[in-house]
């Protein structure tokens, strides 16, 4: 049922607010979060403030912009494919993104500084957005854009098996694995400064290919007839994809499913209308990924579970409900 954009956004507003606040209320240790926010002022340290200032804090930041990024790009790539089944993953950013971060750790790079690993995941990330535009410029068919970025993935994982398996040192191989699965507990306001500019640029890429996404539901003949630039729509939305969906895993690693599920549950609310899943997206998944990090800390679980482990828990089940709905 469509909603006034207005209560539509108030409301969405009061739930990230109500969100931001039980992320950094929660947690293993109960805090006074009054005092923590206060005791700065008074030039005080308490073990309040360290928790909710160094730890909670940048943590809460990171899953709204997690949410954010791959909401947008998810919404983005399926209002481009016209496929209700399309995320991040599906174009192979993801899996080159992880292949530089893998191969950073891989070669000991991780060890030389914080930097590193983000570097190499960007740069591969860079390359992967690079050959997926320069293969689908003359394509005649946005189809395209999925079967090359299933082999950009499937070329990616095959190298990062390959890495693991050759490597010899059981503690990289144990890094490795855990960033694959993705998660946000150690992150520190250096990860928020490199993911969220980065994030912001991919957004305006994304937002700037909103109306042409509206003009594609006519068809690509009829939108390129009324002046919708498909070429310069398929850049866009890869560009910007690419920016924030690297960015994002070259920080806390494969998130994946909520670039997939957020756009279905946005659709029904805005007349599934392109432009306004695409705006309106990002917000949701941001609350989705606070909720997802929320749960995780309350499971009664001796080691906290990765974020990337709890959505794709979530994720799965929806995902096999499209696919089965597609095929009926």
């Amino acid at each position: 049922m469509p909603l006034d954009p207005r209560k539509l956004s108030s409301f969405i507003l009061i739930l990230l607010v109500i969100g931001s606040y039980a992320s950094l209320q929660i947690g293993h240790v109960e805090i006074d979060l009054f005092a923590a926010i206060i005791s700065p002022l008074y030039g005080e340290t308490t073990p309040d403030a360290i928790i909710l200032w160094d730890l909670r804090m940048p943590r809460t930041l990171m899953c709204l912009i997690v949410g954010f990024g791959l909401g947008m790009a998810g919404a983005g790539l399926q209002g481009f494919l016209r496929n209700p089944l399309a995320e991040p993953s599906v174009v192979g950013i993801s899996s080159a993104a992880a292949l530089g971060a893998v191969l950073s750790i891989g070669l000991g790079f991780s060890a030389l500084g914080l930097y590193y690993t983000p570097a190499f995941s960007l740069g591969f990330a860079a390359i992967a957005s690079w050959a997926l535009i320069k293969l689908t410029s003359k394509a005649a068919s946005k189809h395209s854009v999925i079967l090359i970025g299933v082999g950009i993935s499937s070329l990616s994982g095959a190298f990062t098996t390959l890495i693991l398996s050759l490597s010899e040192n059981p503690f990289a191989i144990n890094e490795i694995v855990f960033w694959m699965l993705g998660s946000v507990t150690d992150v520190s306001y250096h990860h928020v400064l490199m993911s969220a500019p980065l994030v912001m640029l991919g957004s305006f890429f994304l937002l700037r290919a909103a109306n042409g996404l509206d003009l594609l539901t006519l068809g690509e003949e009829t939108a390129t007839s009324i002046g919708a630039n498909i070429p310069k729509l398929r850049r866009d939305i890869l560009v910007g994809t690419a920016l924030t969906v690297g960015s994002i895993t070259s920080v806390v690693g494969i998130v994946g499913f909520v670039g997939l599920v957020t756009p279905h549950i946005v659709r029904p609310f805005v007349k599934h209308e392109p432009r306004k899943t695409l705006i309106w997206t990002p917000p949701i998944a941001a609350l989705l990924v606070l909720i997802s990090d929320i749960a995780i800390r309350l499971l009664p679980t001796a080691s906290e579970i990765k974020l990337g482990v709890l959505t794709a828990l979530l994720g799965t089940p929806f995902f096999l409900y499209l696919v089965s709905k597609q095929r009926n």
